[in-house]
């Protein structure tokens, strides 16, 4: 599952579109679906700054590997 920016005008409104109707989700929500139980507080701010620093740069964003690397950061400082 990736994020990115949209690439134009009209694929942003489309995504607004779609969030206007209730098919979004929140990062919490998406890392549940990933990992299969409800993340920490501090996993969905890391994929929230991790999402918003792409975002910044114009980068894909691989969301899976953000949470697996930052559930491997976390194991390790446990």
């Amino acid at each position: 599952m990736t994020a990115r920016r949209p690439k134009d005008d009209e694929e942003h409104w489309r995504a607004l579109m779609a969030l206007a109707h209730g098919r979004g989700r929140s990062i919490a929500e998406v890392i549940e679906s990933i990992t299969g139980e409800a993340p920490s507080e501090e996993t969905v701010e890391a994929v929230r700054n991790h999402l918003s620093m792409a975002q910044e740069t114009g980068e894909a964003v691989d969301i899976a590997k953000v949470v697996q690397s930052v559930n491997a950061l976390q194991s390790k400082w446990a």
